[in-house]
């Protein structure tokens, strides 16, 4: 069974059997989409309940973007700062909407838009007092509510993990999120598979060389 877990976890395939119908992403875009996380890229820190998730960081994603959509994308966020703060103060989560909206070209050399909407969230830092192992928040004087260490910090988290969010709808980073049902696939025709072709032939032609400078230098002996 473990052998055939490892056959199965990358697959190649026709990009007839990755989408059903004409995407607007041309092949190499769509084999981007389907590759594995770089280790390099991956991070571990600790879970709440106990042991370490994996996460990759929001630098990563804007490569892919950039990567995936020539840089031409754009995130917005809409949610203020005001409404953030209003909900953070009763759920000490820092709260954001945003919409990523990628551009692709059509076949008609027409630009296209696609939006992908989702939420993101951190937890508020707040400004504390009194005895250690008794806190309690620090409450402004005039609005009698609490008042956070740096929420501007709290927001830029929010806003990192909402795109991320916004990013994994296409699929990026699913081999880290999704990891029980990611499945790796190369897709033929794409560069990665010409790639691979070449990589092959050139392996064997190196294997063709050596075995022929082998025999070579046993001729030489006798």
């Amino acid at each position: 069974m473990a052998d055939l877990n490892k056959q199965i976890q990358k697959m190649e395939l026709d990009l007839s059997q990755v989408t059903r119908t004409k995407s607007v992403l041309n092949q190499n875009q769509i084999q981007k989409l389907w590759n594995s996380t770089p280790r390099k890229f991956k991070y571990k820190r600790p879970a709440k309940g106990g042991g370490n998730w994996d996460y990759v960081r929001v630098s990563y994603i804007r490569k892919v973007l950039d990567s995936v959509f020539g840089f031409d994308w754009d995130f917005e966020v809409e949610t203020t700062l005001e409404e953030a703060f209003n909900v953070a103060k009763f759920t000490n989560s820092c709260v954001v909407k945003g919409v990523l909206t990628c551009r692709v070209v059509d076949d008609a050399g027409r630009i296209r838009e696609v939006k992908k909407t989702q939420f993101g969230r951190a937890d508020v830092k707040w400004k504390m007092q009194g005895p250690q192992g008794n806190k309690t928040k620090v409450l402004d004087e005039i609005t009698g509510a609490p008042v956070p260490l740096d929420f501007g910090n709290d927001m830029k988290a929010a806003v990192s993990d909402c795109l991320k969010k916004c990013a994994s709808l296409w699929g990026i980073a699913a081999d880290v999120y999704e990891s029980d049902e990611f499945i790796e696939i190369t897709i033929t025709g794409s560069d990665v598979e010409k790639a691979k072709v070449t990589n092959k032939k050139i392996k064997q032609a190196k294997n063709i060389l050596k075995s022929g400078s082998e025999k070579i230098g046993e001729e030489n002996e006798q």
